[in-house]
């Protein structure tokens, strides 16, 4: 899209908004489109549309472009992990664990527990399950987000949840060379505010008092001097064993548990690309590496890329290229475990030591829950490093048959291998004491595609089409195993292997293979650049279902309507005006390959919950030998289901774009509705219905629907002050996107809650939530009185609401009280340059849906994890002189049933982020060709600076609640250069 200020051509190219273009119709802007094409040198945008492109102005599906130079500045082991909040109907959620998968929804949270919810990723046309991960973000010249049907369909089965194209650099004419450089520094700091050891003393004496029990029988860790006076309690002094445990080697501490496991962390982001082309060929070869510590000690990953893109015309006709990546990623342990190592840093207490008088760990001891020392599992997970391999890419031939007929043949390849040694010392912490324990995990996938196309454009004077026909077949094997082992004479990593290992010695493996086969066609059409249209059919078979069911339909047809560019359309204000819809389906075969078989497995033996020895396992001494090795039989694992048959999506969507003053001003509105039915989801039997009842099956059915609207300005403004123009670029998105649940098999709709009667989840949020309703504390007795009967009632107890109005709070008084769906998602770019000066500015956030804040079972009960720690909310709980406070009283004993699924746990999930603020420097060309350096560019950058909530969230980031892996503010300097 062309910017002008004033009617007059600006120098950049925007392309935010899909669709909108200067009127045909219109003089001046045919004029000042000419004048643009023979300035900057472009004819035609296109964009990447499912195994070819197509003009913007051609688009009739909802389609958007996301702007990489807004997100450049941003380090990220997962370019995904930077566009919240910057394309309308795209929800990410991530964390900031340094090896974090960004989870992606397209058009909101879809099927949510049911089913598959992730979209199918395009890299350089090979499609992906795996996401973004591996990738060099710098490598990244182009993304692509297909929203609806009518642009995602012609990916067919694997489409239902939208499709991400993404699309690597390539060669230009001439060499350039390129290098960045960035240095992060993150740093995140805790509010929760776990009780110092003689806080919680304090906590646990008030408690007793409370309850009306002696306080020192209340634990072996505390002794109380104080007036025995349960009227009017005064606490003198908490009085501390000498050592906390029998064999007198842990003395009390006053450990800040996040102090120990928590640091200020660095991320490292190195790039160095070369670029470069004839007329006849072009190459594009990058060298990456990415290194990022988590703000969680101890966690580390690091990746080392290499890409190569390139292409060669061989003749007039004929053009052969390749696209290929190879990644070596390398994580630790700790980024798995640091979510635990948080909840531990809050739930294990201040008392217990990091190290024992003996240079052991400190640990639980009588008094103390059975928990372990957070700081152990940093120290002995820092060495077990899991690596994966990755190479990706594809090999391509393009011949021109005849004029304008373009046939295509691409082989692709989406190959990983795993490998992950995981040695666990024996240790003792307290009252833990553990064996050495080893694993070794093996595993490789292969994705191999091949996909032909023909494609055909034709002219007629006004009318313009162009045709597509092709075939894919994937084919995709995946192997694995694991092998285990124990007591090992060493407890040097290095000695530690299998053929050391003395006892529980096994092996296990598993495979997976399926393959996909397709048929698809398109055709576009435009007449006159007023009028178009859009027909798309594929055909899908998978080794996934039987061969009743095994090939789906997914057709689309798409219109639009250039209204500005009709002879009577005279609004000068409101340049370009284009009217779109679509409708189509898409499908998803995302189930396990033995789906519709049933199945039966060895168990040679299980250990039991409830005893230490071996049972429930599939082994039998059958021949009375009483030792040895014992013959193995087979248990039923599933029912196969014949007749399990295709999900399938059918969406509608219609759109409007608009620019006004010639395109200074912008935008886009969509609306959709989209009905996924057959939905496929595996079963949860009742236990009576006996072994192996569980079965994939087609069940349900979920109607989504909502809007997204983007509007932008973007226009170079003149002060009288300044000596120069101000390039401004703001744009503001704004999304929402509600499910309901029409129907579910009777074998699903109960494990959602609710009685299977009058109260499902039908009519529902699939996302919803079932539970009793918290109705604040009760204040006196009058109170307790006047409410239903309610078992463990009591002053500064939770108040339970009686909503079925039969006077006594039992199961039935349990409802779907709220759900996690956003009521809607924004981000607000501006972007300003001025002269050699860049400054960017980005929020994002979200508004409603609840999250669940779990930390409250430690911050605000001394009842519910009796051996736990607790926060510093206790200390202002509910009292006959407090009784402002929203923390019920503290007690010992959970008479009220507090810790049940309720409200009472779940706030508010609105937040605002200031995701982006930036400010970049780019010298003079003419200093820098004094250093041989064509352009470079220096900057500063911070992420996640700050983040607002609504008065009464007691979640610190509701983006990441509870024991998830916080995300950090970052602080980021870099700089780029091209020679």
């Amino acid at each position: 899209m062309l910017r002008f200020r004033k009617n007059q051509l600006a120098a950049s190219v925007s392309t935010v908004l899909i669709g909108c273009w200067l009127p045909s119709n219109s003089f001046a802007a045919e004029q000042l489109q000419e004048e643009a094409s023979a300035k900057v040198g472009i004819e035609v945008i296109e964009v990447s549309y499912g195994y070819g492109s197509v003009k913007k102005q051609d688009l009739t599906g909802a389609v958007s472009t996301v702007e990489l130079e807004d997100v450049v500045d941003q380090p990220s082991g997962n370019i995904m992990q930077n566009l919240q909040g910057r394309v309308p109907g795209l929800q990410i959620t991530t964390n900031g664990s340094p090896n974090s998968a960004a989870t992606v929804r397209i058009r909101g949270q879809g099927l949510g527990p049911l089913g598959n919810n992730d979209p199918l990723y395009v890299i350089d046309g090979v499609p992906t399950k795996s996401g973004m991960h591996e990738l060099n973000s710098h490598d990244i010249a182009d993304i692509q987000v297909l929203r609806d049907a009518a642009a995602a369909s012609i990916f067919g089965a694997r489409s239902g949840n939208g499709v991400i194209i993404i699309t690597t650099k390539k060669g230009n004419e001439g060499l350039d060379f390129n290098f960045s450089f960035n240095q992060s520094y993150d740093d995140f700091n805790y509010e929760l505010n776990p009780l110092n050891t003689q806080q919680r003393g304090q906590a646990v004496w008030q408690a007793a008092v409370n309850d009306g029990s002696d306080p020192n029988a209340a634990s072996s860790l505390y002794s109380y001097d104080w007036n025995n006076d349960f009227n009017n309690p005064q606490l003198n002094n908490v009085v501390f064993p000498e050592f906390t445990d029998a064999a007198q080697v842990q003395r009390p501490a006053d450990t800040n548990w996040f102090d120990e496991v928590t640091r200020s962390a660095k991320v490292t982001d190195l790039n160095f690309s070369v670029s470069g082309g004839s007329d006849k060929a072009s190459i594009y070869s990058s060298l990456g590496y990415f290194g990022s510590e988590g703000v969680v000690e101890g966690s580390e990953f690091e990746r080392i890329s290499f890409r190569v893109n390139s292409d060669y015309q061989l003749t007039n006709k004929l053009k052969i290229g390749e696209n290929f990546i190879v990644t070596n990623q390398e994580s630790n342990l700790v980024n798995d475990l640091a979510g635990n190592i948080l909840t531990l840093a809050i739930e294990q207490q201040s008392i217990v030591p990091v190290y024992n008088d003996k240079g052991g760990w400190g640990g639980p001891v009588p008094g103390v829950t059975d928990r372990d020392n957070p700081v152990r599992l940093i120290e002995m997970n820092r060495d077990n490093v899991s690596r994966f391999n990755k190479l990706m890419g594809n090999i391509f031939v393009e011949y021109e048959a005849i004029e304008d007929l373009t046939l295509k043949s691409s082989i692709g390849l989406d190959y990983g291998q795993y490998y992950f040694r995981n040695y666990t010392r024996a240790f003792q912490a307290g009252s833990l004491n553990y064996g050495d324990q080893l694993s070794v995990t093996e595993n490789w996938n292969s994705s191999f595609s091949w996909t032909n196309t023909a494609e055909y454009k034709l002219d007629l004077d006004a009318n313009h089409f162009t045709f597509l026909v092709g075939t894919e077949q994937i084919d995709y094997e995946y192997e694995g195993s694991v092998g285990f082992g124990s007591g090992f004479a060493s407890d040097d990593r290095d000695y530690a292997h299998l053929s050391q290992a003395t006892g529980d010695v096994r092996v296990e493996g598993d495979g997976d293979k399926w393959s996909l086969n397709s048929y698809f066609a398109r055709m576009d059409y435009n007449f006159d650049d007023r009028y178009l249209a859009g027909l798309t059919i594929r055909r899908d078979g998978s080794s996934r279902f039987g061969s009743n069911n095994s090939y789906g339909n997914f057709p689309a047809i798409s219109a639009g309507w250039v209204i500005s560019n009709e002879s009577f359309y005279d609004i000068e204000f409101l340049s370009t005006l284009k009217l779109r819809a679509s409708w189509g389906k898409t499908g998803n075969q995302e189930i396990p390959t033995d789906a519709t078989y049933t199945t039966y497995l060895s168990r040679y033996a299980t250990r039991s919950l409830f005893t230490d020895q071996q049972d429930e396992g599939t082994a039998y001494d059958i021949g009375g030998a009483n030792g040895g090795t014992l013959p193995s039989g087979f248990v039923k694992a599933q029912t196969g289901n014949d007749d399990l048959k295709w999900e399938t999506s059918t969406q509608t969507n219609i759109g409007l774009d608009f620019g006004m003053r010639y395109e200074t001003i912008y935008g886009s509105i969509d609306w959709f509705e989209k009905t996924t039915e057959d939905i496929l989801t595996l079963t949860n039997p009742l236990a009576t219905l006996g072994e192996g009842a569980q079965q994939w099956v087609n069940g349900g059915t979920i109607e989504n629907s909502g809007f997204e609207f983007l509007i932008g300005y973007a226009d170079y403004l003149t002060f009288d002050s300044l000596d120069g123009d101000i390039d401004v670029d703001i744009s503001f998105n704004i999304s929402s996107a509600k499910n309901k649940v029409v129907s579910l098999p009777e074998d699903v709709v109960n494990s959602f809650g609710g009685n299977g009667d009058d109260k499902t989840i039908v009519g529902h949020s699939v996302n919803s939530i079932y539970g009793y309703v918290a109705d604040g504390l009760f204040q006196n007795q009058g109170e307790i009185d006047a409410h239903a009967a309610q078992s463990g009632a009591g002053l500064g107890r939770v108040r339970w609401k009686d909503l079925d109005g039969n006077g006594v709070i039992d199961e039935n008084d349990q409802s779907f009280f709220t759900d996690t769906d956003p009521d809607f998602m924004y981000g607000l770019n501006m972007n300003f340059k001025y002269k050699n000066w860049d400054f960017n500015m980005f929020w994002q956030g979200v508004q409603g849906g609840e999250i669940r804040n779990s930390w409250r079972g430690f911050t605000d009960f001394t009842s519910l994890n009796i051996g736990s720690n607790y926060g510093d909310r206790v200390l202002d709980a509910w009292s006959v002189n407090n009784t402002d406070s929203n923390v019920p009283a503290l007690t010992l004993i959970d008479n009220n049933g507090e810790g049940r699924q309720s409200s009472l746990f779940w706030e508010d999930g609105s937040y605002i982020k200031l995701r982006n603020l930036s400010i970049g420097y780019t010298p003079d060309e003419q200093w820098l060709s004094q250093y041989g350096i064509s352009s470079a560019r220096i900057y500063l950058q911070g992420s996640n600076l700050l983040t607002i909530t609504p008065s009464g969230t007691l979640s610190q980031d509701p983006e990441t609640p509870n024991g998830n892996f916080p995300i950090p503010k970052r602080i980021t300097l870099g700089v780029n250069l091209s020679f």
